[in-house]
């Protein structure tokens, strides 16, 4: 199915015609214009009237590309995975797929391949999300049958949803993948400063799921960061929007210039302490027994008066 060839890549496919793709219209999801201090650039806007002219599957997809912008899509639709529109550039370039022919550019390969391509994409720094039927044609019919509401075209495409999301920072081993990761460590690294400097510091190796949290006061020279980063070399670096001194963020982009770096706004993507300390006893992450045990190692930056283990010591 994948191995004819298709249009050629200089033809003008349709997604490179829309005017809200455009980079001087461009809006994120919730609209805020490319120049607004709180873009978000991993977001964009689909106009409505656009939506309401696609198929069920390409309106699904687009409303999927609405949240994941900045993330190759491999869209799944039977025994295959499908990449369209700007992912489907992707795919040809970077994979040498082709395009399948029509004005939509589009490409895919059978699901068997899926560790390979997902594979070589994240190596060449890109995010993949692998999007799954969640439902079977049958279980959307009796989804429709018992729907309380009118229905449209659009609630009879079956379900879909992203069940992973994967990039060089948060690259693990899935039933999908036909072969053992064997790899250096990958390191996911995510940091906060505080004047001083003072660096609250959370970093993962993904390869074998061991998380470490530190915090330190550093000198002028940043010494301890610098160290803490030729040790445990970061895959990918997470920090909130607009904390980081001007030193910091010079010295990551020089000394850590084909990583990637992604500013997270604070409070919603990038959490501060009393909300990852809330959601961890609402997850019930360290209950055993019926009794909450939190790890020694986060135990010691709690505030030892909070027996609920819900607020962060003010040493820190």
């Amino acid at each position: 199915m994948f191995g004819a060839s298709g249009d050629s890549p200089s033809v003008q496919y349709s997604h490179n015609n829309l005017s809200f793709l455009k980079p001087e219209n461009i809006k994120d999801r919730d609209k805020k214009p490319s120049d607004h201090d709180d873009y978000n650039p991993r977001t964009v806007h689909i106009p409505t009237d656009f939506l309401l002219k696609q198929t069920p599957a390409q309106r699904q997809w687009w409303e999927l590309k609405s949240q994941y912008f900045d993330v190759v899509l491999f869209f799944k639709m039977g025994k295959f995975y499908e990449l369209f529109h700007m992912d489907a550039d992707v795919g040809v370039s970077e994979l040498n797929l082709v395009y399948m022919k029509g004005e939509t550019a589009h490409a895919g390969f059978p699901e068997v391949a899926y560790s390979r391509y997902a594979a070589t994409l994240v190596e060449k720094g890109y995010k993949v999300a692998r999007i799954e039927q969640t439902e079977t044609p049958a279980m959307a019919e009796e989804r429709i049958k018992n729907s309380k509401t009118k229905t449209t075209k659009f609630d009879k495409v079956v379900a879909r949803e992203v069940c992973q999301v994967m990039s060089k920072g948060t690259r693990v081993n899935t039933f999908l993948d036909g072969h053992n990761y064997e790899g250096e460590p990958s390191y996911l690294l995510a940091v906060i400063e505080k004047p001083g400097p003072k660096f609250g510091v959370s970093f993962i190796d993904t390869t074998i799921g061991c998380f470490n949290i530190s915090q330190f006061q550093d000198d002028k020279n940043l010494s301890r960061l610098r160290t803490l980063c030729a040790h445990y070399p970061p895959a990918e670096v997470l920090h909130c929007r607009g904390n980081l001194s001007q030193q910091t963020m010079n010295f990551f982009k020089a000394s850590l210039p084909g990583v990637k770096k992604e500013a997270l706004r604070s409070g919603s993507e990038f959490w501060d302490a009393s909300k990852t300390l809330k959601v961890l006893a609402e997850g019930e992450y360290f209950v055993e027994n019926g009794e909450t045990r939190m790890s020694s190692v986060l135990a010691k930056y709690l505030d030892k008066c909070d027996t609920l283990g819900l607020t962060a010591s003010s040493e820190g």
